[in-house]
């Protein structure tokens, strides 16, 4: 028995090495990136493209420069300045007021809100009250992006200030979720900058306004794309009549918020593509009701080396075949341009 706890307490003080030398190689991959992004940063525009900035910003950005190596991946072609985000954080406060004051009335006359609250016409700045009601569903396990955390004004005013900014989109449900990865990373109105330039990205303005025949093309291009990489999966979800609306609408309104890489479009789908071929094995043995619920409700705890093979293996395939969610994307569009 002596001989026994002998044996565990040697397992326990190996385990404990070897994390504290994998967190000491950790620690020095992490400096040494550090010192090379800072060496890149000042000449962006010329390294950006460059064999080994992809390899560096694939191997995971350092938490000290991921928010300056954002804002220039995203960059401001929308050449939003400091004056017009206040004049939209103004316009949003006087809107947030009155919303605040027409509930507090319903309260006192014992109206209920109105349940269309959540579907104000997206054509007036009417959807800066329904953020009011989100927040509290964005990152909840962290508690700090609710009512009294540390982020819940910095987002509020942030999604309010958009809203006001792009009344023809305004605000939709899962909005939250990529403002709130953007603000962890960024000053406010650098959140706010990088913000709008990404939601004015066409892939983008094609799910959160609803263009269902835009949405339909990314649809085919991805079930393109999926048959390309892994037929046998592709061929389990079309048996089942697993369609990409069933799951992309959420992962797009939500997971891909906290990648934000330099090509977004097509980066966006590749690790959608990545995350299906991870679990390819569970997929092909579940029905549909547990493929949805699956998909729907991916893992917590997504292996992080495992995935990152994946990328690895899926982009030397893409390569090789000469293929990639754009070449797909492209060829779709056309199809779809000929029929009209």
């Amino acid at each position: 028995m002596v001989q026994k706890a002998k044996n565990k307490e040697s397992k326990e003080a190996k385990q404990k090495r070897r994390e504290a030398r994998r967190q000491l190689r950790q620690e020095e991959q992490i400096s040494a990136a550090v010192r090379e992004w800072t060496n890149i940063l000042p000449h962006w525009n010329e390294l950006k493209s460059t064999k080994k900035v992809r390899e560096l910003w694939g191997n995971g950005l350092p938490p000290c420069v991921r928010g300056k190596v954002w804002m220039l991946a995203i960059g401001n072609e929308l050449n939003i300045t400091k004056e017009l985000f206040q004049i939209c954080v103004s316009r949003a406060q006087e809107r947030l007021k009155k919303a605040e004051k027409e509930s507090a009335d319903k309260a006192m006359t014992n109206k209920p809100v109105s349940a269309d609250c959540e579907n104000d016409a997206v054509n007036r700045e009417n959807s800066v009250e329904v953020i009011h009601l989100d927040l509290s569903r964005t990152f909840p396990s962290l508690g700090i992006f609710q009512q009294g955390g540390p982020y819940y004004d910095a987002l509020l005013t942030l999604l309010g200030a958009y809203v006001c900014y792009r009344p023809d989109v305004g605000y939709v449900q899962g909005m939250s979720f990529v403002a709130a990865v953007l603000l962890l990373n960024l000053d406010l109105f650098d959140a706010f900058t990088a913000f709008g330039n990404l939601m004015n990205h066409p892939c983008l303005i094609a799910f959160f306004q609803v263009k269902q025949e835009d949405m339909n093309i990314y649809f085919s291009a991805f079930e393109r794309c999926l048959q390309s990489l892994s037929p046998d999966l592709y061929q389990h979800f079309l048996s089942l009549d697993i369609r990409p609306n069933l799951y992309l609408i959420d992962w797009l309104y939500t997971i891909y918020a906290k990648s934000l890489p330099l090509e977004i479009t097509c980066r966006i789908w590749d690790v959608f593509l990545r995350i299906l071929t991870l679990y390819k094995d569970s997929l092909l043995t579940l029905d549909f009701d547990r493929i949805v619920h699956f998909l729907t409700h991916l893992p917590d705890k997504v292996p992080t080396d495992d995935l990152f093979k994946c990328i690895d293996s899926l982009r030397s395939t893409l390569q090789k075949e000469r293929k990639s969610f754009c070449t797909f994307l492209q060829s779709c569009r056309d199809e779809d341009a000929s029929k009209s």
